[in-house]
């Protein structure tokens, strides 16, 4: 992975009950800025050398690199084929801050290790090094029902556009209104989600993230909503209109000792 440039869920059907720092889920009372992160992502697909064995092997190495402090985590994300826009996946990356990212990436390009790690693992996953999505993440699950291991994971990526006078304000008020009604709707599946704001252009205003342990969990979860959410779907609907979601199996490659 290079840095060239820096540019930059909610089909409701699936938004019930992915992050843990993109992990470590806040309380239901924290404040907006309190679960405040910078994500990128890199947009990533199999090499012609890929296998689980040798991906397992690529990150057993990365992770002995000496990897920026300001990184909180890292993970991956794999299409599902028939349930995707996309036909490529995601490396995402979890910093403190886009000040942070900044300053790592520039010490990536100049750690020989990790460029030799980069040149030697091309083959296995290639990921596109022209340009890198930044975003605003907020995270802000109440950790009660938070997902508890992120080593393997269900995703839905929704991509969001703003309706005519509905803005950030307006998606803040039903983010603090959807953590409600997941404290009073609790079905017992572990579940996480994410808001991810654009920084620079974007098709979409914003795109919410569900994270669920596996399929089933997520399906079960879509149950729960369809039957006990639609007050919540309705006004989620007046702020914004969202596209199918985008289905990925995921796992971490990274977490911080913060994050774990």
């Amino acid at each position: 992975m290079k840095l060239i440039k820096l540019s930059s869920l909610f089909s409701l059907f699936i938004l019930m009950n992915l992050s843990c720092s993109t992990v470590n889920a806040e309380p239901a009372d924290a404040s907006w800025e309190a679960g405040h992160f910078y994500n990128e992502f890199l947009a990533c697909t199999a090499g012609p050398d890929y296998s689980k064995e040798d991906m397992d092997v690529m990150i057993a190495e990365f992770n002995t690199l000496n990897l920026s402090n300001e990184i909180t985590w890292i993970g991956g994300y794999a299409p599902i084929k028939g349930k995707n826009s996309n036909s490529n996946g995601w490396w995402e990356i979890q910093w403190t801050s886009q000040d942070a990212a900044e300053a790592g990436w520039q010490a990536w390009m100049t750690d020989k290790k990790a460029q030799a790690w980069d040149e030697n693992y091309r083959n296995v996953l290639d990921c596109d090094n022209t340009t890198i999505f930044g975003y605003e993440g907020h995270f802000h699950t109440p950790e009660s029902i938070a997902l508890k291991s992120w080593d393997k994971f269900a995703a839905a990526e929704i991509a969001c556009k703003f309706n005519e006078g509905k803005g950030r304000e307006d998606l803040k008020a039903n983010v603090e209104q959807f953590i409600q009604w997941l404290e009073t709707n609790d079905n017992g599946e572990q579940f996480s989600f994410g808001i991810y704001n654009p920084v620079g252009e974007d098709q979409a205003d914003f795109y919410w993230f569900n994270w669920h342990t596996d399929f089933d969990s997520m399906a079960r979860g879509t149950a729960n909503w369809e039957e006990n959410g639609k007050a919540m779907q309705a006004k989620i609907n007046a702020t914004a209109t969202c596209s199918d979601p985008n289905l990925y199996n995921g796992g971490q490659f990274y977490a911080s000792d913060s994050a774990e």
